[in-house]
């Protein structure tokens, strides 16, 4: 089975539900879910337990629009689109009760907001993923998606290969810790444009995945404050530790653990890790 559907195939699938309006200002203890579309400057945040509102998905049709065979049930997709340019889409997509073998349409990083999904590649590697996991799935991949709650939903980012390129799939567990033997030190934040506030902090990565200009894996940043100009376009979602981020309209979230975020290239954040560290994976692509 081979199905590979351009991005821009489900963005216009999806015309008119980039809804919403821009993160505002949260404090910790604040579970409303922001929602809007990707500006630069401004920063989507996702909240791991935190649902986005059905009416502001758009129904997809069947698994099959997506490189899907239903082997159980009768299970409906719909997703909200936050970001679509060239073959690059970004948002949140559902899916509701059911087993559909997919062969992934594109390379991918999500995290689950709510419910889970048992995800089981052609390796065998099986893993059931629930709020706040996230994964990296190769285009190409043959994988079993089993929803057998109600529903799943994720946010995500994805991109439309030139070839396919199936792998086995990586998981990253909410509050799991990537040891520090399997990072490599990436130099002062300036490398990544980071100009630094206070503190001294030092940064670290493990690469999981690189190809023309697509990088994903790992990322650290020890304590301390940093104004980054973001010279990618990110999803990344917190693994441990916590980060406060403040865009340039002066929304300021707390993540922890489980949630994630979606920023444009060239949008200027501060970020303000006020504990020991945090980890995330991550997602980017640099524009030239």
């Amino acid at each position: 089975m081979r199905a590979i559907i351009p991005a821009f195939t489900l963005a216009l699938a999806l015309t008119g539900c980039v809804t919403g309006t821009p993160a505002t200002d949260i404090d910790d203890d604040t579970t409303d879910t922001a929602s809007a579309a990707l500006v630069q400057g401004e920063m989507i945040i996702y909240e791991a337990g935190q649902p986005i509102p059905q009416s502001e998905l758009v129904d997809l049709g069947p698994p099959g629009a997506l490189g899907g065979t239903v082997l159980e049930g009768d299970p409906a997709i719909s997703a909200r689109v936050d970001h679509a340019s060239g073959p690059f889409l970004a948002g949140v997509f559902q899916a509701t009760r059911g087993k559909v073998l997919i062969h992934f349409p594109f390379t991918e990083h999500a995290t689950i907001l709510a419910g889970e999904v048992a995800l089981t590649d052609a390796t065998g590697h099986h893993a059931v993923l629930r709020p706040g996991d996230s994964y990296l799935i190769h285009q190409g991949s043959d994988i079993v998606w089993d929803v057998t709650g109600d529903l799943v939903q994720k946010s995500f980012f994805n991109r439309v290969e030139p070839a396919d390129s199936p792998s086995p799939m990586r998981s990253y567990a909410n509050g799991s810790l990537t040891a520090d033997t399997d990072l490599v030190d990436l130099g002062p934040p300036g490398s990544l444009g980071g100009t630094v506030l206070e503190g001294n902090p030092a940064i670290s990565a493990r690469v999981d995945y690189a190809q023309d200009g697509l990088l994903a894996g790992v990322f650290q940043a020890t304590r301390g404050t940093v104004l980054i100009d973001f010279p990618f376009t990110e999803h990344a979602t917190i693994t441990r530790g916590k980060v406060r981020l403040t865009d340039e309209a002066g929304n300021t979230r707390v993540l922890k653990p489980g949630d994630a975020y979606l920023i444009a290239q060239d949008s200027q954040i501060h970020w303000d890790v006020p504990v020991d560290f945090v980890q995330e994976s991550f997602f980017n692509y640099a524009a030239p």
